[in-house]
């Protein structure tokens, strides 16, 4: 059974539109979403800005409201409201967010930030909880001696070790990394990466990993599904996905990803345009305005989905096709 399940979710936003605001529209963030991740697995979600990877990570968790679908936790229904689930939920998964700084309360030392987690989820004995502070900073590679320091007086890198301690303190089973190294410098997403890969090991973590840099999910990632306005076009291991992909979104994406070969090519079919208005979305097929391998039906009538062993995507275009 895998550790969490996501069945036809949606996430609407109101956005008010008019004279004074008096028309309701509805911005839809998330569309129709299913997916799967098992214990111990990274699973990376892709797209461009805007495409509702953080709606959907944020609703996975509980954090936005859920207008219809499922969201199961190891087998319990969350999306029924629950007061007992949902806390457990929040024992048992946590976040870490795309700004190190934002996401840490500036007036609290180290050790305060971390300690507060672990009084608020009712942690260890108050005659404990020192001990374990320092434990989190050695798991993160911080020296005990920050633990009196402040955030704005460490690094980015530094402080997304912080942040990735304090999501370690409640001892998770699921962690939701939203662009967790997007604000970094190169050779600290490097050591953020290598660390979180480290921990999933250590502690058999589920990590769904929010990112608009496929060449990172390449790496860090066994699955991924490539996320566009709102829906999974696609989705399946790493590998296969990256080395032929099935929908022509996926290999715009991927064609896109920087070569430092200069004898390689550049794409055949660059991504063109920019994605439609989440308040106005397409009929038929959402891609099709971008795709060059549109045809008629694509903007009438919505795609199917397709599965192919380990993978799934939705297009009128079987693979063979691409």
């Amino acid at each position: 059974m895998s550790l969490l399940q996501v069945t036809d979710l949606h996430v609407h936003f109101p956005a008010s539109s008019g004279w004074l605001g008096m028309h309701k529209r509805w911005l839809k963030a998330v569309n129709g979403v299913s997916l799967s991740l098992a214990r111990g697995e990274v699973l990376g979600l892709v797209g461009e800005s805007g495409s509702g990877k953080s709606s959907l990570g944020r609703a996975i968790l509980y954090l936005e409201e859920i207008r219809s679908g499922t969201v199961s936790f190891d087998g319990v229904d969350i999306t029924r409201g629950n007061r007992c689930d949902i806390q457990r939920l929040r024992h048992e998964t946590a976040m870490i967010f795309q700004d190190p700084y934002a996401a840490l309360n500036p007036r609290m030392k180290v050790g305060e930030i971390l300690a507060e987690v672990l009084q608020v989820h009712h942690r260890l004995p108050i005659e404990q909880r020192t001990d374990r502070v320092m434990e989190l900073l050695r798991l993160v590679g911080l020296p005990k001696e920050m633990v009196s320091r402040r955030p704005h007086s460490l690094s980015g890198g530094q402080c997304q070790r912080l942040g990735i301690a304090r999501a370690l303190a409640v001892e998770p089973r699921l962690i939701v990394a939203d662009e967790c190294v997007s604000a970094l410098d190169v050779s600290i997403q490097g050591q953020i990466i290598n660390l979180l890969l480290k921990l999933r090991q250590q502690m058999n973590l589920a990590l769904l990993f929010i990112s608009h840099d496929l060449s990172v999910v390449h790496r860090v990632c066994d699955r991924v599904a490539v996320m566009y306005m709102g829906q999974i076009v696609e989705e399946g291991p790493v590998e296969a996905v990256f080395n032929r992909p099935h929908h022509p979104y996926t290999a715009a994406l991927i064609s896109s990803i920087p070569q430092l070969d200069p004898s390689k090519p550049l794409p055949t079919h660059p991504l063109p345009g920019e994605p439609p208005s989440p308040l106005k979305l397409p009929s038929g097929c959402m891609f099709h305005p971008r795709c060059h391998l549109a045809l008629p039906a694509c903007a009438k009538t919505p795609p199917p989905i397709r599965s192919l062993q380990n993978r799934r995507y939705s297009c009128v275009l079987d693979e063979t096709q691409f």
